[in-house]
């Protein structure tokens, strides 16, 4: 089918919006503007090129060359802009230009059906292409979700997409001219396919990290029920050690009675000094009001204390918080963890941990930590996993900061990684 130079450039522009929605899935590299700015210059000239291509070849025989003029480059283009790398990338690709392919499936559908509507396939195109947008912009956290949770099996995801582009370009392109009305059915039947098969790809993916951070849950569960019990189990021996003082105070006090009649002031002085030391460890020591967050924070404040990590704490914390407590324990829990974790690989002399919450005029949260390592971060700001396995705290914590419309912001500033909350 041959198009005239008007069409084939409109043509074009719509490769354009393709290029740039697969750029709003991409996990830029640092330095990000850099990168983004790279992109679109270089993008801009693919277009342009393939524009002039495109008229030369005419806009059939081009089809089967756009795949190494303009889809490979940009697939390298978008491989060396991201932070990550892997087949992920090309399933980002695949999925806008199936985005697009289904756009111009219903196109090519209307316009079989009315003829003489010659406008109407690049009408449809275009109207589609720009509800595109909002359909990436709603999956692009979905999809970075994915890509921080789901490290295998992306290539397997990428066969849907490529398999029904290359379909919808044969029938496209050699048995719409034939036979239109049942080539066109045959297009549109291939988009339903692949979006059911999309469909149930989002479902499966939803639900394994639904899995994960039910599982990420329960493990933090697990150490809040242990920091309950070891807070119970301190207090319970603070209370037997305060039973067995009680039981020696009548002794004590006769002894000082003793010392004080036979004017040895400086040995009762003394004697007095050793007894309130005494009773100042057997107290169970609190870091705030709320029961559930000082269970939390003896549990962490001791392993750090464990691993020579030393602590400077400010934790204004009351009983009428404005959030639910266990969940907000979890976001302590969290950050400490990681915190814990962080100072680990720095020498000993240098771990430190600082942790401080206050109510009024809101409730604001810092806990910050010495680094050891580079920090990276991704476009919503979130720090970027290392391993398989982590980043779900981060996940938890960001969830917590949406249910409550919490403000969040992590920093790597000076050899100090910090998480900042405000409500």
């Amino acid at each position: 089918m041959q198009y005239s130079d008007a069409v084939n450039f409109f043509m074009m522009l719509s490769f354009g919006l393709i290029a740039i929605y697969a750029t709003m899935m991409v996990d830029f590299r640092a330095p990000e503007n850099v990168w983004k700015r790279r992109c679109v210059v270089i993008t801009a000239v693919l277009i342009i090129l393939n524009s002039f291509l495109r008229m030369v070849f005419g806009g059939d025989g081009y089809q089967y060359i756009a795949i190494f003029l303009l889809t490979v480059p940009y697939t390298i283009l978008i491989l060396a802009a991201s932070r990550h790398r892997g087949l992920h990338l090309l399933f980002n690709v695949c999925t806008c230009i199936w985005l697009g392919s289904t756009v111009d499936a219903v196109g090519v559908f209307l316009q079989v059906l009315m003829p003489e509507l010659g406008w109407i396939r690049m009408a449809t195109r275009f109207v589609g292409f720009a509800a595109l947008y909002f359909v990436v912009r709603a999956f692009r956290p979905h999809y970075l979700n994915m890509l921080h949770t789901l490290d295998k099996g992306w290539g397997m995801l990428c066969i849907p997409p490529a398999f029904a582009i290359l379909v919808l370009v044969f029938i496209n392109n050699e048995l719409l001219p034939l036979r239109p009305l049942p080539a066109a059915v045959a297009i549109l039947g291939v988009s339903a396919i692949c979006t059911s098969t999309y469909i149930l790809i989002f479902r499966f993916l939803s639900n394994l990290l639904r899995e994960k951070e039910l599982e990420s849950g329960r493990d933090l569960m697990n150490v809040q029920i242990q920091a309950m019990r070891k807070q119970l189990e301190t207090t319970r021996d603070a209370e037997e050690a305060m039973k067995i003082q009680r039981h020696d105070m009548r002794h004590k006090l006769i002894t000082l009675s003793s010392l004080i009649g036979k004017g040895e002031n400086d040995a009762a002085l003394e004697l007095i000094g050793r007894e309130q030391m005494m009773l100042e460890e057997l107290s169970a020591r609190r870091w705030c009001q709320n029961d559930i967050l000082n269970a939390m924070f003896t549990y962490y404040f001791e392993l750090a204390e464990k691993k020579k990590i030393k602590l400077e704490t400010s934790l204004e914390i009351s009983d009428n918080i404005p959030v639910d407590a266990v969940e907000l324990s979890m976001v302590f829990a969290n950050a400490l963890e990681n915190a814990v974790r962080a100072c680990e690989e720095v020498p000993a002399g240098n771990r430190r941990i600082v942790c401080r919450c206050v109510e009024r005029p809101c409730l604001m949260l810092q806990v910050e930590n010495t680094c050891a390592k580079e920090v990276a971060f991704d476009g919503r700001g979130m720090p970027v996993a290392e391993k398989e396995g982590h980043g779900t705290g981060s996940r938890s914590i960001a969830a917590f900061c949406r249910k409550y419309g919490a403000f969040y912001q992590y920093r790597l500033e000076n050899g100090w990684f910090r998480l900042r909350i405000s409500l």
